[in-house]
C-alpha cells in the first residue's frame, strides 16, 4: 500500500510528515479478546500495524487504525492482578498514591478501570468515593460498602457532574486515537477544581526499543509515547506536568499533572528528545531481523525437542505467536494463570489458552517454556516449582 493511502498528520502536533518505521499486516484487532474455539480465533477480525513517528513532537502512532474496527465490552479481558508480583505493583501504587495527595474522602474517578482492582484498593474501607468508566467491566454495580460505583461506559466530556478531586487513568490512552481529545474531555471535567490532581500510565515506548521486545506493538495500541511527547500533550490540553517517571521496573511511563493556571500556554514540541528517540528507532530497526531470529531458534529447538509453549496469553503472548507461530504449528498451547483465559483461544491463531496444572498431563508435556514477561519470570518458576515440575523456562533477552 502506497504511504500516501495511510499517512496522516500526527495526531499530537498536526505535523503533515511522519516516518512510518514497522509495518505488520493482517494482525488481530485485539490482543485481550479470548475466543471460545479455534476456529473462531482464526476467523477473527484483523487490520493492519503501521506504526509511524512524529519528527516533531516525538508521538509514535498506527496511521491505518480504524477505531470502528475495535469493540470494547465484557468479552474483553486484560486482568492482571492475579500476579503477586502485580497485585504487590497495584498495592504499593495506591499506597504512594493515596499518601502524596492526601487522598481522603476525596471523589476520585478511574478512566478505563477494567474489573475495578485499582479503584477499589483507592477507595477502600469508604476512604474515598470511587467511580470507574469501563465497557468492559464485569461485577457488581458497587463495592467497598457503596462507596465505589461502575459505569459500564466510555469515560467522556459529559461527565462534569462528578467534579473530582482525583482522576487515574492507566493503559487507557495508548488505545486512543486521539490523545488529545481524551486528555481534553479529563480537563474539562475538572473544571475550576485547581486542586486536583491527575494519574496517568501508559507503556513507556523506550523500553520497548531498547529490549527489542517487538511483541509489545500490536494493534490495539495505537498511540505510543515517550516522556516528553506525553508531557507535551498534557500541556496542550490545559494541564501542568508534575512529574514523569518510569514504573514497573521500566516497562510503564507515569505522568502527575494538576490543572494549569488560567492563561498558561504549552510550548512548542523539544527537538532533543525527539532526535533521541529516532535514534533509538533506528537501533530498533537494525537489530530487529536478529531478534525475530533469535526467537526462531528457541521455538524451534523446544519444538523439535519435544513441544514449545508460552506463558503468558495476554498482549504479549498473543503478539508473539501470531508473529512466529501464525499457523499454530509449532507452539503447542499459552499458559496463563487467569482463569477467565483458560480453555480459550488466541485471536488470530487458535493457540489454545491452558492452567499451568496442564503441565501436569500427558498432552502438556512440553522440552521448555517461553516466558513473556520478565517481571512474571521467577513467579512462574515458583509455580513449576509448586507443581513439581522440571522444565526450562526462558525469557528472551535483549542480547540474545
Amino acid at each position: 500500500m502506497p504511504q500516501s493511502e495511510t499517512m496522516r498528520a500526527c495526531p499530537l502536533c498536526a505535523s503533515p510528515s511522519p516516518r512510518i518505521f514497522f509495518e505488520r499486516r493482517n494482525v488481530p484487532v485485539h490482543q485481550n479478546r479470548a475466543c471460545l474455539s479455534a476456529e473462531e480465533a482464526r476467523r477473527f477480525k484483523r487490520g493492519d500495524l503501521l506504526l509511524a513517528f512524529c519528527t516533531e513532537c516525538g508521538f509514535v502512532f498506527n496511521t491505518a487504525f480504524d477505531p470502528g474496527s475495535l469493540s470494547y465490552s465484557a468479552a474483553y479481558e486484560n486482568t492482571q492482578s492475579r500476579s503477586p508480583y502485580f497485585k504487590r505493583y497495584l498495592e504499593e501504587l495506591a499506597d504512594f498514591l493515596l499518601t502524596k495527595y492526601g487522598l481522603s474522602d476525596k471523589v476520585i474517578i478511574e478512566v478505563g478501570c477494567g474489573k475495578g482492582d485499582f479503584l477499589r484498593l483507592l477507595c477502600k474501607d469508604g476512604r474515598n468515593r470511587g467511580i470507574g468508566f469501563d465497557p468492559t467491566y464485569i461485577g457488581p454495580e458497587t463495592a467497598e460498602q457503596g462507596a465505589v460505583r461502575f459505569v459500564r461506559a466510555f469515560y467522556d466530556s459529559q461527565q462534569t457532574q462528578y467534579a473530582p478531586d482525583f482522576v487515574c487513568c492507566r493503559h487507557v490512552i495508548e488505545h486512543v486515537q486521539s490523545p488529545l481529545e481524551m486528555l481534553s474531555a479529563v480537563r474539562h471535567a475538572i473544571g475550576d477544581r485547581v486542586s486536583s490532581a491527575v494519574y496517568f500510565e501508559t507503556p513507556a515506548l523506550p523500553w520497548i526499543l531498547d529490549t527489542l521486545t517487538f511483541w509489545d506493538f500490536f494493534y490495539e495500541h495505537c498511540s505510543y509515547f515517550a516522556a516528553s511527547s506525553l508531557a507535551w500533550a498534557f500541556e496542550q490540553t490545559g494541564f501542568q506536568v508534575l512529574e514523569t517517571r518510569l514504573g514497573f521496573d521500566q516497562q510503564y511511563l507515569c505522568i502527575e499533572a494538576k490543572p494549569a493556571l488560567a492563561g498558561r500556554v504549552a510550548g512548542t514540541p523539544r527537538s532533543q528528545p525527539t532526535s533521541g528517540l529516532w535514534t533509538k528507532i533506528q537501533s530498533f530497526l537494525a537489530r530487529l531481523e536478529e531478534r525475530m531470529q533469535a526467537c526462531e531458534v528457541k521455538i524451534e529447538a523446544f519444538s523439535k525437542a519435544g513441544g514449545c509453549a508460552v506463558w503468558g496469553a495476554a498482549a504479549k503472548g498473543a503478539t508473539l505467536v501470531n508473529a512466529m507461530d501464525p499457523q499454530d504449528r509449532r507452539i503447542r498451547f499459552l499458559i496463563d494463570i487467569n482463569p477467565a483465559k483458560q480453555g480459550k483461544y488466541v485471536a488470530g491463531t487458535g493457540h489454545a489458552i491452558v492452567a499451568p496444572e496442564h503441565l501436569q498431563e500427558p498432552s502438556g508435556r512440553v522440552a521448555g517454556i517461553l516466558n513473556m514477561n520478565p517481571n512474571y519470570l521467577e513467579e512462574n518458576r515458583m509455580i513449576l516449582s509448586q507443581l513439581a515440575l522440571e522444565i526450562p523456562l526462558v525469557q528472551l533477552s535483549a542480547q540474545e
